[in-house]
């Protein structure tokens, strides 16, 4: 199949669900693309650190005008990880230094990170005036529960790491009910992705991410990219 030629020609803002250290900007940088390093989503304590150092310079002391007990509830209620698994109990962040506390929270500002998906709603992903920028949603969900290292426990539900894809179709239906869709989706993943076990969530998943031109590409069996141009339908069954 031949798809007509997409031509970006507004500014381009970034928008990285399951950041880590966002490779994808990494890769835009590389080709010398210009881009808005819009938002940011990314709950694990290390991985917010490596995402500031290698995208973000800004040293600002978002804290200084906060107790540190308002520091630690707001890390709380946000949800941050510290084993990339679960969310840090309340105790956990208690323990956490001061210091420590407050570098947490100045990487989050910083880096305008969204933290834990599970929380994010459609409106915090604030896409407005498409008619001047071209919004790129990326969403390299977790691969542990897919790959042949992990357990094949799939992503059927989000019960699974690998099933906080589900989040997403969650967060894109509710930028569908306040008409403020991105234009293009890109997904990376491992080849089980749509692999026997999880073919049939694959595939509905990229039903249900309805866009005028969506392409799956197979990077020589490595990775899995899945690319959404001018998103019109967001069918939520």
């Amino acid at each position: 199949m031949i798809y007509p030629t997409f031509k970006i020609d507004k500014p381009i803002r970034l928008i990285s669900l399951f950041s880590g250290y966002d490779s994808q900007a990494l890769a835009l940088k590389y080709l010398g693309v210009p881009f808005e390093h819009y938002k940011t989503c990314e709950w694990a304590v290390k991985s917010i650190q490596a995402l500031k150092d290698l995208h973000f310079d800004d040293d600002t002391d978002y804290s200084k005008d906060l107790t540190v007990e308002q520091v630690k509830e707001y890390l709380f209620k946000k949800g941050i990880s510290s084993n990339y698994n679960d969310p840090m109990t309340k105790q956990q962040i208690n323990r956490l230094g001061e210091n420590h506390a407050r570098t947490i929270y100045n990487n989050i500002q910083a880096t305008h990170n969204l933290v834990n998906i599970q929380q994010v709603k459609g409106k915090d992903l604030c896409i407005k005036d498409t008619d001047k920028f071209t919004y790129l949603l990326t969403y390299s969900f977790p691969c542990q529960d897919l790959s042949l290292a992990g357990r094949g426990k799939g992503m059927s539900d989000t019960s699974t790491r690998s099933g906080m894809l589900w989040e997403v179709e969650r967060i894109l239906t509710e930028c569908k009910e306040l008409d403020t869709l991105p234009q293009i989706l890109l997904m990376e993943n491992v080849p089980q992705v749509h692999g026997t076990d999880n073919v049939a969530d694959f595939n509905l998943i990229n039903n249900e991410i309805n866009g005028t031109r969506n392409k799956i590409i197979e990077d020589n069996k490595t990775d899995i990219f899945t690319l959404s141009l001018d998103i019109l339908v967001f069918i939520n069954v």
